[in-house]
């Protein structure tokens, strides 16, 4: 049974449609002048465009509507805020929007008590000012009226003051029961509703879209509200801003269906639905579940200049930029309280956020960050059996692989060589809610920023690169590779055996070390280290800022090389080259740590770090040697030459042997750089000197050497500092703690010599040492050469002694090299066991000091020679002490601890 639509205007059943719910006011029907369509729509977009954006919904205030005369012969009646209308105890928020009713209608559709509707429809003019009139003088941009409740709506609902014919309350369930609708007309040829033209204002939304609006008066923002157009031009819907006191320039149209009760007693009357007013960024259109057949929201999308077009289930849209909303709440509360809806049983809550991965790797996203995140699962009916969506993966927009779970986890490998530079793939899926709603083709955006290029020794030929298939050859890793990209080696069959050379920016990564880009881990580390051997030549040549880790690397003529390396990290087990240096790194910022580091040359040294700033270390696994072995023939085992930059190096359990010296220091005359050196558990064999201190310039020097072994058979020494080159505020410290020394005994070499030849100042603390044998002194201290130094040392617990040989005295300590030296060396001896070689009937101790000079014993209270003598003996028992060329003149006095 099919009644005639009503109207105070004689042709209004030819426009009535469900416009729905709020702001107007006319007594009489004017239809909206319909939108012009294009006379052959656009056929639908192949491809894929980048994902929609979300709305980002800014709130003017809110504005209640109401609608009375729905059983009235005299036909429906629409109250527009501030007409006076709605009374006192209107619920209007005369800051959102001035309204003013142009047309509205009623008609109902089949039987009462089986499928009879009753559709309302209200179309607004719309003024960019508030209700009060004052103009607003900013534009707008796709202004909404979007469902609210608030305090006094029928709870879950935008719905209030529904009342019946008489006057009393409606059934209030009556309100869970209205559901909007685009603006629809009766259709007398076929007696149903069909599509008001310039009515179809209805606008969809994620949930999570209108949550900003959930505010202030408003308890929950509905997804779903009524967008309000330009009124003559239909490519736009801005609304000017400061508009004149008449100029309406938009338009809306509410449509909304109510169910018809048992009786038209029961039928609601009149009631009032409240809107949140809001701005969108977004221009959209939304296809309505009757537009689905009767319209072409396509031309409408077109028409607006490619908008956004929204879907629900049902929709055959085929189109470009389609947004699947799924369904909408238009009745309950947020999460699984629905109530009432317009769609499926799928929902969408937010548009997917954008995921992030580099170029090449195989990216996990679990199933708690996956797609199912963003899409909500409703029952069919709200005590119906439960939703299962399921996801479908349909492959990448730019060509990369795509593996999808049914419940929305995904991996995503990049097409070959995207990320440099960064591009945006689309994901590119379906949903399903297991009820015959499947959305059309999705898209999630996929930033692809950076790269990593893969490399297997085992792999099979014809690798692109990829993840999961990897190169074959170091010649095809490089090839392939641009400055700024990560490259991967597995560790395959035992190593990659080819020479690498990294471009800037570069990051060298292996199987000891986890593949993380940015903070995100692709890859733990493995068992043991990737490989990378070079037979002929060079392992790994740097460029500037690399970072190399989990890769241990071999080559011959070196082993890892870099003539400026900018800022590098450098993290390997093991570094060897064969016939050259293993390391030779200059010019840069450095962070290089290394278990053990290995090299036999010739004519270089055979570690060489030079201008760098940063920290270096060399750890081994506990015993001399496993630090790795470093020989140099003809040079310098580790050559230190930070000029003026600062470096930190630490040596633990390396073998140094048979070099030119073990390992050296050096500065040049006005360098400001610093050497932070320290040395553990180390042994240097046969080398002409063990260790070599010779800083220059104006840096601040600090070593630390203990518990290490320096055994020199030839005429080289064990440790030696000279500091002939300083500036005069130059101070250097060192700890010098728990070593063996042995030198030859038909040399002139000290065991240890500390030699403050220049300006500046020494500060050492020489303890618990032993020296076995030595060539002239086992301990030669020494202030005084040029200028006015100072050398402060504290002895303490050392053992000297030596067989026959060519030693003189244990421990010479000399102020002054010559009579115009004004230096000072200050002694702090205690408890060593000092004596001089075997056989030659000389002392453990020998003090002189030329007449400018100054020497200093703290603790001495006797300060004449005797006295000095007296007091060494006493404080080094079983010590022995001499005077050489006296006087001494010796002073108390505090020596400074480093």
């Amino acid at each position: 049974m099919t009644s005639p639509a009503r109207s105070t205007h004689p042709k209004a059943a030819l426009r009535l449609s469900a416009l729905l719910p709020a702001l107007l006011l006319s007594a009489c029907f004017q239809a909206p002048a319909p939108a012009p369509v294009p006379a052959t729509p656009p056929p639908p977009t192949s491809g894929t465009l980048p994902p929609p954006i979300s709305s980002d919904l800014k709130a003017l205030g809110t504005v209640t509507v109401n609608f009375s005369g729905l059983t009235d012969p005299a036909g429906l009646k629409v109250a527009v805020p501030g007409s006076g209308a709605l009374g006192p105890a209107a619920l209007t928020d005369r800051s959102s929007v001035q309204l003013k009713v142009l047309s509205h209608g009623t008609f109902t559709t089949g039987t009462r008590g089986v499928d009879g509707v009753r559709y309302l429809y209200a179309t607004f003019l719309v003024r960019n000012a508030d209700g009060s009139g004052a103009a607003y003088p900013t534009a707008r941009q796709n202004l909404t009226l979007v469902a609210a409740s608030t305090a006094g709506t029928v709870p879950n609902t935008p719905y209030s003051a529904l009342l019946k014919y008489d006057g009393s309350p409606a059934d209030a369930s009556a309100a869970t029961t209205i559901t909007p609708t685009a603006g629809l007309m009766f259709d007398r040829g076929t007696e149903r509703p069909t599509m008001l033209p310039g009515g179809e204002d209805l606008q969809v939304f994620a949930e999570d879209e209108v949550q900003p609006l959930t505010a202030g008066s408003v308890t929950r923002a509905f997804p779903f509200g009524y967008v309000v157009r330009h009124r003559v031009n239909t490519a736009s819907r801005v609304l000017p801003a400061t508009p004149a006191a008449d100029d309406y320039a938009g338009v809306v149209t509410i449509g909304l269906k109510l169910p018809l009760q048992a009786s038209v007693a029961d039928d609601p009357y009149s009631f009032n639905m409240t809107f949140a007013v809001a701005d969108d960024s977004v221009t959209r259109v939304t296809e309505s579940p009757e537009e689905q057949a009767l319209g072409n929201v396509q031309a409408r999308a077109t028409a607006l200049g490619g908008a956004q077009v929204a879907l629900l289930c049902g929709s055959s849209y085929t189109g470009s930029n389609a947004l699947f909303i799924g369904s909408a709440t238009t009745a309950g509360a947020p999460g699984n309280g629905r109530l009432t809806h317009l769609g499926g049983d799928v929902a969408l809550k937010a548009l997917p956020s954008s995921y992030f991965t580099p170029g090449n790797v195989n990216y996990p996203v679990p199933t708690e960050t996956g797609l199912g995140q963003y899409y909500a699962a409703y029952p069919t009916t709200p005590s119906g059996p439960a939703t299962t969506l399921t996801f479908a993966g349909q492959g990448t927009a730019r060509g990369g692989q795509l593996n999808m779970s049914g419940d929305g986890a995904f991996t995503f490998t990049s097409k070959v060589g995207d990320g440099a530079p960064a591009v945006t793939d689309q994901l590119k899926y379906t949903v399903s809610d297991g009820h015959g709603c499947t959305s059309p083709v999705q898209t999630a955006p996929v930033n692809v920023n950076g790269r990593v290029w893969f490399a297997r020794d085992t792999a099979a030929a014809g690798g692109d690169g990829r993840q999961d298939t990897p190169f074959n050859t170091v010649a095809n890793l490089q090839n392939a590779s641009a400055a700024g990209d990560f490259l991967y080696l597995y560790r395959g069959s035992g190593a990659m055996n080819g020479a690498l050379t990294l471009k800037n920016n570069q990051s060298l990564i292996g199987e000891g070390s986890d593949l993380r880009v940015g903070p995100t881990r692709f890859l733990p580390a493995g068992a043991q280290p990737s490989a990378l051997n070079n037979p002929a030549g060079v392992g790994l040549t740097l460029a500037s800022a690399n970072t190399v880790k989990g890769v241990n690397v071999t080559g011959t003529s070196g082993g890892i090389v870099g003539a400026s390396v900018g800022q590098l990290t450098l993290m390997a087990d093991a570094v060897r080259a064969t016939a050259g240096p293993a390391l030779d790194l200059r010019d840069g910022l450095v962070l290089a740590d290394f278990k053990r580091v290995d090299a036999t040359a010739s004519s270089q040294p055979g570690v060489l770090l030079s201008n760098l700033t940063g920290f270096v270390t060399v750890l081994g696994t506990g015993s001399p040697g496993s630090g790795g072995t470093v020989q140099a023939s003809g040079s310098t085992g580790y050559q230190l030459a930070p000029g003026n930059a600062n470096l930190d190096v630490k040596l633990t359990n390396v073998l140094v042997q048979n070099s030119t010296t073990g390992l050296g220091f050096a500065t040049p005359v006005g360098s400001t750089g610093r050497l932070t050196l320290n040395v553990q558990n180390s042994s240097f064999l046969n080398n002409g000197t063990g260790l070599l201190l010779n800083p220059g310039g104006s840096g601040t020097n600090d070593y630390t050497i203990n518990g290490s072994t320096f055994s020199q058979s030839g005429t080289g020494g064990g440790l030696f500092y000279s500091a002939l080159d300083r500036g005069s505020g130059a101070t250097d410290r060192g700890r010098i703690t728990n070593n063996t020394v042995s030198v030859g005994t038909t040399g002139t070499a000290n065991g240890i010599t500390l030699s403050q030849a220049g300006p500046g100042k020494g500060v050492f603390s020489v303890t618990n040492n032993r020296v076995t044998s030595f060539g002239a002194y086992g301990l030669s201290l020494s202030a005084g050469e040029t200028g006015n130094g100072r050398l402060d040392v504290t002895l303490q617990g050392n053992t000297v002694s030596s067989p026959a040989g060519n030693g003189v005295y244990g421990i010479y300590v000399l102020s002054g090299i010559n009579s115009a030296d004004t230096s000072t060396l200050c002694l702090n001896a205690t408890s060593n066991n000092a004596r001089a070689a075997d056989g030659s009937g000389l002392a453990g101790f020998a003090l002189r000091k030329r007449p400018s000079s100054t020497m200093l014993l703290q603790g001495l209270t006797n300060t004449s020679d005797a006295g000095a003598i007296s007091f060494i003996q006493s404080s080094n028992v079983p010590s022995t002490a001499q005077i050489l060329n006296a006087p001494l003149n010796p002073q108390n006095g505090t020596c400074t601890l480093p």
